[in-house]
C-alpha cells in the first residue's frame, strides 16, 4: 500500500512537472516577440498610423506652399528663416510639457494634439505679413511639439503592449505623408489654389484624423512615476542629434549642390530632397527585415549607409551618381529615428515612456536645428563639397556610437 502512494505520488509529481514545463514554454511563446511585415505593423495601429501620414502631409504641404506664403507676406529670405525659426523655439518647449502630458493621459493625447495641430495647420496661409507669419508658426511650432511627443509616445507603448516593432512602420507612414503632400500641393499650386485653401484642406484633414484616434485597446497609463535615468537618455538624445544633423543638412542643401557643384538644371536639382526623402520612406518600410538586429547593429548599418552615399555625393562628377548617393544615405537613415525614439520609450518604461521621449526629441532636434547652419559654415569655409565631406564625418561618428548604444540597452534592458 505504501509503495502504491509512492508509484501515484511519483507519476502526480512528473505530470505536475510535465505541466510546469509546458505553462513556462508557454509563457515564453507569449513573450517571445512576433516577426510581423509593415503592412501587419501599421493593420495593428490604423488610426496611429494615419496621424503619422497626416502629420507629415502638412509639412509636406507647407515646403510646397513656402514661395507662395513668401509671395503674400512680402518676406525676404532671412525673415521667412527667422519665421521657420519660430517654429522650433515653440516646439522644444512644448514636448517638454507634451512629455509629462503623455505620460498622465496617455493615448487620449493622440487625438487631443491631432485637434489642436489641425486648427493650426490653417493659420500660416491666412498670413499676409511677415509679423504675422512669425506670430502664426509660433502656434504651428507648440502644437508641432505636442503632437511629435504624443503619437511616439502611444507608438512606444503600442511597441510595449504587443511586443511588436511599430515604429519603422509608423514612421514610413510619416515619410511618405511628406511626399503625398509636397507632390500634391505642387500639383494643387499649378492648377491655381491659393496657399490658405490647401493648408486649410491640410489642417481639416488633421482634424478630422482624430475620430480615428478616440479610443485605445490599451489601459490607461499609470501615475507618472520617477523620471527615466537621465545618462542613457542623454546618450540616445545625442546619436538622435548626429542623425539628424546629417539628415536636415542633406535636405536642406543637396539642391543646392546639384545645382552649384554639378550645374544641374532645377528639374534634376529639384529630384535631390525628393529621392532622399523617398529613400528615407522605403527603407522604413523594408526595415522590418532587420527587425531581430540590436540597437547598436541598426544604428551601426544607419551610419556606415549614410557615410557610404555621402562619399559618392561629395565625390560625384555627374548628378546621376549625386542622386544615388543621396539614395543610399536616405535608406541608411531611415532606420535612425525609430530605433532611437523604440529604445527610448523602452528607457522611459510604463509611466515614465513621455518624459524620457520629449528629453530625447528636445536634443535630437536641436541636431535638426544645427544641421543646415554647420554644413553652410563649412561649406563657406572649404566649399559645398567640404560641407558634404563633413556631413559624411558625421555619419561616421554616428556609426562609431554603435558600441556606447549597447551599452545603454545593457544597462537599462532597453
Amino acid at each position: 500500500m505504501g509503495r502504491l502512494s509512492c508509484g501515484r505520488a511519483q507519476v502526480c509529481s512528473k505530470r505536475a512537472r510535465r505541466q510546469s514545463r509546458r505553462a513556462l514554454k508557454g509563457r515564453r511563446r507569449q513573450a517571445a516577440p512576433q516577426s510581423y511585415s509593415p503592412g501587419d505593423a501599421i493593420a495593428r495601429a490604423r488610426g496611429l498610423a494615419a496621424a503619422f501620414a497626416v502629420f507629415g502631409l502638412f509639412w509636406g504641404g507647407w515646403a510646397a506652399c513656402l514661395p507662395a506664403i513668401q509671395r503674400q507676406t512680402g518676406a525676404s529670405e532671412a525673415q521667412l528663416g527667422l519665421a521657420l525659426l519660430c517654429v522650433a523655439l515653440a516646439a522644444l518647449p512644448a514636448m517638454l510639457a507634451a512629455g509629462r502630458l503623455a505620460d498622465v493621459l496617455g493615448a487620449r493625447l493622440v487625438p487631443i494634439g491631432l485637434v489642436l495641430f489641425g486648427a493650426a495647420a490653417t493659420l500660416p496661409g491666412l498670413a499676409r505679413s511677415f509679423p504675422q507669419l512669425a506670430l502664426l508658426m509660433l502656434a504651428v511650432g507648440v502644437t508641432t511639439g505636442l503632437l511629435d511627443i504624443a503619437i511616439n509616445a502611444h507608438a512606444s507603448r503600442l511597441e510595449a503592449v504587443h511586443r511588436v516593432r511599430f515604429m519603422d512602420g509608423l514612421h514610413a507612414a510619416f515619410s511618405f505623408g511628406v511626399l503625398v503632400g509636397g507632390i500634391g500641393t505642387g500639383l494643387l499650386r499649378r492648377a491655381g489654389a491659393h496657399p490658405s485653401w490647401i493648408l486649410g484642406s491640410v489642417g481639416l484633414v488633421v482634424a478630422v484624423t482624430a475620430l480615428a484616434n478616440r479610443g485605445s485597446s490599451l489601459p490607461s497609463a499609470s501615475a507618472p512615476r520617477r523620471a527615466p535615468i537621465a545618462r542613457p537618455l542623454l546618450v540616445v538624445g545625442l546619436v538622435l542629434a548626429l542623425a539628424f544633423v546629417v539628415e536636415s543638412g542633406l535636405e536642406g542643401w543637396s539642391a543646392l549642390f546639384l545645382e552649384r557643384v554639378l550645374n544641374s538644371s532645377p528639374a534634376v536639382s529639384g529630384l535631390g530632397p525628393g529621392l532622399f526623402a523617398g529613400a528615407m520612406a522605403t527603407g522604413r518600410v523594408f526595415a522590418q527585415k532587420v527587425e531581430r538586429s540590436s540597437v547598436a547593429g541598426r544604428m551601426l548599418l544607419a551610419g556606415l549607409a549614410a557615410a557610404a552615399g555621402l562619399v559618392l555625393v561629395a565625390t560625384a562628377q555627374h548628378a546621376i551618381v549625386a542622386l544615388a548617393g543621396l539614395v543610399v544615405a536616405g535608406a541608411g537613415l531611415a532606420l535612425s529615428a525609430p530605433t532611437l525614439f523604440g529604445l527610448a520609450g523602452r528607457i522611459g518604461g510604463e509611466g515614465g515612456r513621455g518624459s524620457a521621449l520629449s528629453t530625447v526629441a528636445i536634443l535630437g532636434y536641436l541636431g535638426f536645428l544645427a544641421g543646415p547652419a554647420l554644413i553652410g559654415a563649412v561649406s563657406g569655409a572649404s566649399s559645398l563639397r567640404g560641407g558634404f565631406l563633413f556631413l559624411c564625418a558625421v555619419a561616421v561618428l554616428l556609426a562609431a556610437c554603435a558600441p556606447a548604444l549597447r551599452r545603454t540597452v545593457g544597462e537599462t534592458g532597453g
